[in-house]
């Protein structure tokens, strides 16, 4: 077992690679960044104050086919994972893109799929909330009263239906959350890089 210091030492430089920026940031991209910054909080923003009753549209399109695949992909481990799966891929895919953006110095790059996984996560609790009630439409046509439901499924075979809005809340607020870390991460990047500039 390491010593205190090596603990400490570990802390400050998970801080220093989470906080690592070019020596030499482009001025353009530097904007360019920041635009995308601005875009983020506002969608997030939508979402965190939209309705659970109401599709986030533009984001359940970015995340569908990989909640579809997510179905395929775990469909040897089980029928709970197979359909779990849905989640867990539209989860899992921002969360691979932020690593390896991380791992190739790009920590603004990551900053952005964290959030994305955040908001996808906002995204899984809107249906999570319509599983006690199913209104919403599906991807293979009707809703949950007459078609298969994942979030009825899981719910029921752990006998949370009853509490589903319960859960869907704390998703969306864990998501919330989520979005707030990831944003704060691009917003002190974003400083960190205004302070090296280059001329190009």
């Amino acid at each position: 077992m390491g010593s205190l210091s090596d603990v400490i030492d570990d802390r400050v430089s998970l801080r220093e690679r989470l906080l690592f920026v070019p020596d030499d940031v482009p001025r353009v991209a530097w904007f360019g960044r920041l635009a995308a910054f601005v875009l983020m909080l506002l969608w997030g923003v939508s979402i965190v104050f939209g309705r659970m009753t109401d599709t986030p549209t533009v984001l359940h399109l970015t995340v569908i086919l990989f909640h579809e695949a997510g179905h395929v992909v775990f469909m040897p481990f089980g029928e709970t994972l197979r359909v779990a799966g849905g989640t867990l891929g539209q989860l899992l895919i921002p969360l691979a893109c932020a690593v390896a953006l991380h791992r190739r110095d790009d920590n603004f790059g990551a900053a952005m799929c964290a959030a994305w996984m955040s908001l996808s996560l906002m995204d899984a609790a809107v249906y999570a909330y319509d599983a006690f009630d199913p209104v919403l439409p599906l991807i293979g046509g009707g809703t949950g009263a007459d078609s298969f439901h994942d979030f009825i499924f899981l719910f029921e075979r752990y006998g949370q239906l009853a509490h589903a809005r319960g859960w869907a809340m704390a998703m969306k607020a864990l998501g919330a959350i989520g979005l707030l870390g990831a944003l704060v991460w691009a917003a002190v990047l974003l400083f960190l890089q205004s302070e090296r500039l280059g001329q190009h």
